[in-house]
């Protein structure tokens, strides 16, 4: 496209027959050509040239557009070029800090600290303004360089630009990146002025470091501040943090504040509240909000993908992709294939995972390693390892990458094929690859299922060999693949051998303990771990008190199952509550298990196994007061169980009770139910 002003140098032909008066309209001519007439890098280049020739190289104002212009075209390399034939260095800030901000147009912060530096100390004539240290603090986040950050802040202050919005808003997302958000709330405190962008920084600070209720004072004293008013980021930002919090009361709360704002139908809000909804295990509001909105964007269809991915509803997952597929002009994105990829992977599906990665090649999506690795996941999880096999062999690339291999080898392992696991890990290294930490872990895992000794020690042969060892996670692993193995012995040897343990390395050796009968062993360690100064977390208590449970240890149980909220601050699971139920049913306690279980929570009063393990305790020793009082219960949260039914008439009639056997068996033929051919109805008088 031509410029509406005609280049002086066609007219005039050299720059010596330019009268004074005309250099003013050669640099509007050349600047409107470089703004509108420059559609391509070579037509650029050609105007520079033109510029060099005319004798104006050196105006700082046409240097500007040229260093914008070579930007937009990807080519920093000639914007730089543009800059540094600048000699001597202008001493404004204003064209160096053109080339700091179209540096981090480009992607490249480091480009920015290093110009920074060089205007700083290599030039001293030139002087730093509160737009330079702006590009140079956000250049300083985005190489997470937060050491240089707080240089900068120390050039703000010694300044004085601590009063510029710009500078100390930027300053204030530095400290909340790197951590320190005591000292962005003194510099947030020490503001004059503040406007949303001040407020929205301060927010996601909290954010960042998940302090909820300091996010939600702040925004409280903000709606105070009349002269601002929340925007959409700031309620983005706190619905954000509502999620990774699983805050539901307060991103409801959130909601209605959007409402009221009149930001309800924004697409920004929208996705929020959906990915908040999700986060906060309410499917159901997220499905009705996304039903709801008359706008919808990719990420919209990305989130309730994505969303009913996470809560396990694979199916739903892939028919919201189909019907976006069929009803929108929307191409699918990278996130939306990616949560399809693992859909049909959950589903067993790879004829769908086949469509999607045709959807790829429509799309022209590059098959990277991300992609590609989701691929072979898909179809190894899908019992397709000649596919996925297929997949890796036609990128090499992903074939070098160890990541790949290890989704192969997850991939066949969750797919029940342990055997092509293991032989996948093989063929791994036999390639060249060398396995990773994640490889290491997922092959002990198979080794603890299938269980495999022999194969579980030739993973710890290489593990010692390749130094792992001192990686907690694959020796914690190792405790328990040698416990499920049976070989309690190795475990011990390789509890002891970790010089730093953990609460897990300590739990996963009572565990094996415990699951191989070692009772005394499990109370011993469990000292032992006091003493330490470690600190028992809930898969301890469950290790022990399920030792406690299986050797009959009744008040050492009563004890740790108290110490456990008392004394470190645990309130009991379920598991816990089973350990104690089964344990004093067992041992005929069973009016204080019929207590345990009606002053637990309402997990453990709903629970079908604690009342089942009463029962069974109750048949054992024949009370059928508190054996009614459990199979009423069972009844009510169970109907359809036979079970049920049989054992409280068999208690029944142990007791003398035959009246009351026959109704509970005129009861289970009510409701439609066979006696189980497995039980039988004692024939006692």
């Amino acid at each position: 496209m031509r410029s509406r002003h005609p280049p002086l140098l066609s007219i005039f032909g050299s720059t010596t027959q330019i009268p004074q008066s005309g250099w003013q309209e050669l640099k509007e001519s050349l600047a409107s050509a470089i703004a509108t007439g420059c559609s391509s890098a070579r037509r650029l280049r050609q105007l520079h040239a033109r510029i060099v020739s005319s004798g104006l190289r050196h105006n700082l104002y046409l240097c500007g557009l040229l260093i914008g212009k070579y930007s937009s075209f990807r080519d920093l390399g000639a914007a730089c070029g543009v800059f540094y034939s600048l000699y001597p260095p202008p001493t404004k800030a204003l064209i160096w800090n053109v080339l700091m901000r179209e540096c981090l147009r480009n992607g490249r912060p480091d480009l920015v600290l290093g110009v920074f530096s060089e205007m700083t100390t290599g030039f001293p004539g030139c002087g730093p303004d509160s737009a330079t240290f702006h590009l140079a603090i956000k250049a300083s986040i985005d190489t997470r360089d937060f050491e240089f950050g707080f240089h900068l802040a120390e050039c703000v202050r010694s300044r004085g630009l601590e009063s510029d919005l710009l500078v100390s808003t930027s300053l204030l997302d530095m400290y909340s990146r790197s951590g320190d958000i005591v000292a962005a709330r003194k510099l947030f405190e020490k503001m004059t002025v503040r406007d949303v962008v001040s407020w929205n920084a301060m927010i996601s600070g909290y954010a960042l470091s998940r302090s909820l209720p300091d996010a939600i004072n702040l925004f409280k004293a903000m709606k105070a501040d009349n002269g601002v008013a929340p925007s959409q980021a700031t309620l983005v930002t706190l619905l954000s943090l509502c999620g990774r919090t699983e805050s539901l009361e307060h991103g409801q709360t959130f909601h209605g504040h959007a409402i009221r704002l009149g930001y309800s139908s924004d697409i920004f809000i929208s996705n929020a509240l959906m990915e908040m909804y999700i986060k906060c295990n309410c499917l159901d509001s997220a499905s009705l909000l996304f039903e709801k909105m008359t706008l919808k964007d990719p990420v919209s269809w990305s989130t309730m993908i994505g969303g009913y991915l996470h809560h396990r509803r694979p199916h739903d997952s892939l028919k919201l992709f189909r019907h976006m597929v069929s009803s929108t002009q929307f191409s699918s994105t990278r996130p939306i294939l990616l949560n399809v990829l693992h859909a049909c992977a959950d589903l067993g599906d790879w004829h769908q995972g086949n469509h999607v990665e045709a959807e790829f090649l429509r799309n022209r999506f590059e098959l990277d390693a991300q992609l590609g690795t989701a691929l072979i996941f898909m179809y190894a999880k899908c019992g397709r390892v000649d596919i996925a096999f297929d997949v890796m062999n036609e990128n090499v690339m992903i074939m070098k990458d160890v990541i790949a291999w290890n989704a192969l080898i997850r991939g066949c392992a969750e797919a029940g094929n342990l055997r092509k696991a293991s032989g996948s890990s093989v063929e791994m290294q036999r390639r060249g690859v060398v396995p990773n930490s994640v490889t290491l872990l997922t092959l002990i895992a198979i080794a603890s299922l299938i269980p495999f000794l022999s194969m579980g020690m030739m993973v710890h042969a290489h593990v010692l060999r390749r130094g792992f060892f001192k990686e907690r996670p694959i020796s914690n692993s190792l405790i328990d693949m040698y416990s499920q193995c049976g070989n309690v012995e190795d475990s011990y040897k390789v509890f002891d051998g970790i010089a730093d343990k953990d609460v897990v390395t300590w739990s996963s050796m009572m565990k094996a303990y415990a699951q191989n009968g070692g009772v005394d062993e499990v109370l011993n360690l469990f000292g032992l771990m006091k003493e330490s100064g470690t600190k028992p977390n809930h898969i301890t208590f469950v290790s022990v008190l399920s030792a406690c449970s299986c050797g009959g240890y009744i008040d050492e149980a009563r004890e740790l199952f108290k110490c456990m909220k008392e004394d470190h601050g645990l309130e009991p699971w379920l598991e816990h509550y089973a350990c104690m139920v089964d344990l004093l049913s067992r041992l005929g306690y069973l009016s204080e298990a019929f207590d345990f279980i009606k002053r637990g929570p309402a997990e453990v009063s709903a629970s079908c196994l604690l009342w089942g393990n009463l029962l069974n305790g109750c048949s054992v020793s024949g009370n059928w007061v508190i054996g009614e009082a459990a199979a009423k219960h069972l009844f009510y949260l169970e109907p359809q169980n036979a079970a049920n039914y049989i054992i409280l008439a068999n208690i029944y009639i142990s007791a003398g009770r035959r009246e009351d056997a026959n109704s509970i068996l005129w009861l289970m033929r009510a409701v439609g139910l066979e006696k189980n051919p497995g039980f039988s109805l004692l024939m006692g008088g």
